[in-house]
């Protein structure tokens, strides 16, 4: 029997909870407050979820499940895979919910068809319709829609698409009530041994490669970068800071930038945990574009600009002396830590 709750995989792998989690509790919370269900996180990660529990608490989850993190030895995640099948077939959920990691990619489809239950990837939208869940999943490269829903009575895992919901506020017009947290790893069978995969080599991405709306740090020029000289300072720091460029309308206009590499209503979309705005005003049409990000520096030279009115730290000044100065620092830094013996 269903337990009549919503779950959600909570990944906290590098210390903090990944920005897809937090979109997926955002969807969880809206799909609680339609069914009146529970929400209850599933924590996968090395420390416990006891430092979050109040930030949790105040995004309207009610139980934490501490189900482990993904072992070293363990590149198919097979012991981790088997820890949250054995809890699910302890009493499945109405829904689970996971945010499109490379992770939950990969564990959500092989749960599904180990549990028989539904499963459905790449939604963008959730609500209640007379009882039953409805979902919505783009086509034909977002031209059109088709809905889904699962069989009456029967759960479903669902996977969201990348950046179609909000991150989640906290209430702020009631105390969060009390989080149970629950460590589940001793109750759970021992995982078995990793046959699937073996890794030889691990290789970091370069920043060049890195798609903006994927980029946890993107770093964005207008106008103020005056030249695609300026362009090119902007590509170095994002290979310092292992982020994205980005570019304003009027950058790619004036061919400093190529079209892809364009945020705003009519080009990229981007949330990124950190948005670096470097000679950007912050036209209307390039904020649609960036709105979403979890903290905005903005350089400018001009204090009155817009950008900064939605800015998270300010820097009134060149953007162009600034990005070469970071870069110079940066230098320094190495060639002292290179002298050091």
């Amino acid at each position: 029997m269903s337990s009549g709750a919503c779950w959600v995989l909570v990944e906290s792998q590098t210390g903090r909870i990944c920005r897809e989690s937090l979109e997926a509790l955002s969807a969880a919370r809206v799909l609680t407050q339609q069914t009146g269900s529970e929400m209850v996180a599933l924590w996968v990660g090395a420390e416990s979820p006891e430092a979050r529990s109040a930030y949790l608490a105040s995004l309207g989850v009610r139980r934490v499940r501490w189900v482990g993190k993904v072992a070293d030895g363990d590149p198919a995640c097979e012991g981790l895979l088997a820890r949250i099948e054995a809890l699910y077939r302890c009493g499945p959920p109405l829904f689970f919910l996971f945010g499109p990691t490379p992770l939950s990619l990969s564990l959500a489809p092989r749960l599904a068809a180990h549990v028989g239950a539904g499963y459905a990837c790449r939604i963008t939208n959730l609500r209640s319709i007379g009882g039953r869940l409805v979902m919505t999943r783009p086509l034909v490269q977002g031209t059109l829609s088709e809905l889904l829903r699962f069989p009456s009575g029967r759960p479903g895992l669902i996977c969201l698409s990348p950046r179609s919901f909000d991150l989640p506020k906290p209430f702020s017009d009631a105390e969060p009530l009390p989080l149970a947290i629950e460590d589940t790893a001793p109750f759970l069978p021992a995982p078995p041994p990793s046959s699937l995969l073996e890794i030889l080599e691990s290789v970091r991405e370069p920043a060049s490669r890195v798609a903006i709306e994927d980029a946890e740090i993107v770093i964005a020029g207008g106008r103020g970068m005056r030249s695609r000289e300026g362009f090119a300072l902007l590509e170095q720091l994002a290979e310092l800071l292992g982020g994205a460029v980005g570019a304003s309308r009027i950058a790619v206009d004036l061919g400093w930038a190529p079209k892809e590499k364009l945020i705003g209503q009519t080009g990229a979309k981007v949330a990124p945990d950190l948005y670096i705005a470097c000679g950007i005003s912050g036209a209307h049409q390039h904020l649609q574009g960036m709105k979403h990000s979890r903290a905005v520096l903005a350089i400018n030279t001009d204090p009155m600009a817009p950008i900064f009115r939605i800015a998270t730290w300010g820097i009134v000044a060149d953007a162009s002396e600034v990005v070469r100065e970071i870069l110079h620092r940066s230098r320094e830094t190495e060639n002292h830590h290179a002298a050091t013996p």
